[in-house]
């Protein structure tokens, strides 16, 4: 049961830090994660929804996000949404329902490192940069951020660059709505066929999103349409999966495979 003492509406970004290191503090913005809190500990919520960070801006290489900005917003935005070949679009579509996607935040999304969250793996994919205020503003990159753990920090913005090729996003899960059983994003860069350039990033392993490097190194310069086989097989040996009550180790890595398999498909259709 919830005990919460205090609620509080900073309208700087530096004040919600400030109060944000006091013991039994949470920040809140979309306030979908409150529910799924058990602890008694916590005493203050930290609503950022007066922080001027819901917007998409678009610039000549980038594109700039709030980190306020809901996740149906992603897709109603004409030229984010059709980034990497509709990637997005098709992509957020598949999280949740639409109330949810009208609540939760990009940054919210992030923020938590939830093992499960479909927006990292996502937003790993596109090579996106994430900009905290935690005493000072910083710039790292996603995945550097979520391999840390920076206590108080606030997301403020994520910097999502104008890609080149086509991405392509897999997931399993038992219903539409639920947790994904595991997640898969796909990227790559095509010469003729040959892959030039490849990121691959698996999720809800049910670890936080990562990057599957040994995969991504052996495809690249290869001939998309006769790697399949070999890529599934490599991924299955490599990923570090663990066993919850969706499923064990061992299926989450023969699911890695077929995922895989299946984006390398999709990317030439």
């Amino acid at each position: 049961m919830l005990n919460i003492k205090e609620y509080v509406k900073p309208d700087t970004v530096q004040s919600a830090y400030e109060i944000g290191q006091m013991p039994n503090s949470l920040y809140v913005s979309g306030g979908l994660m409150v529910s799924q809190i058990k602890s008694e500990r916590l005493e203050r919520l930290i609503d950022l929804k007066s922080l001027d960070l819901d917007y998409i801006r678009e610039e000549e290489e980038y594109f700039k996000i709030g980190a306020n900005t809901k996740l149906s917003s992603l897709i109603s935005h004409p030229s984010f949404s059709s980034l990497g070949e509709d990637f997005v679009k098709k992509s957020i579509k598949e999280i949740g329902s639409v109330q949810i996607r009208n609540m939760a935040t990009v940054g919210g999304s992030i923020a938590f490192r939830l093992g499960w969250s479909d927006v990292i793996t996502i937003f790993m994919t596109i090579g996106s940069q994430v900009e905290i205020y935690n005493g000072k503003f910083q710039k790292m990159d996603l995945e550097d951020f979520i391999s840390q753990k920076i206590k108080g920090a606030i997301i403020t913005e994520i910097t999502v660059p104008k890609i080149e090729g086509k991405c392509i996003f897999e997931k399993f899960a038992k219903s539409n709505f639920d947790i994904a059983t595991l997640n898969l994003g796909l990227r790559v860069s095509l010469d003729n066929n040959f892959i030039k350039e490849a990121r691959i990033v698996a999720g809800s392993r049910p670890m936080i999103s990562q990057r599957i490097r040994e995969v991504e190194e052996f495809v690249t310069g290869k001939e998309i349409d006769k790697i399949s086989d070999e890529a599934s097989k490599l991924i299955q040996k490599v990923i570090q999966t663990g066993t919850d009550l969706r499923a064990s180790a061992e299926y989450r890595k023969a699911l890695s495979g077929s995922l895989l398999s299946k984006a390398l498909r999709r990317v030439t259709q």
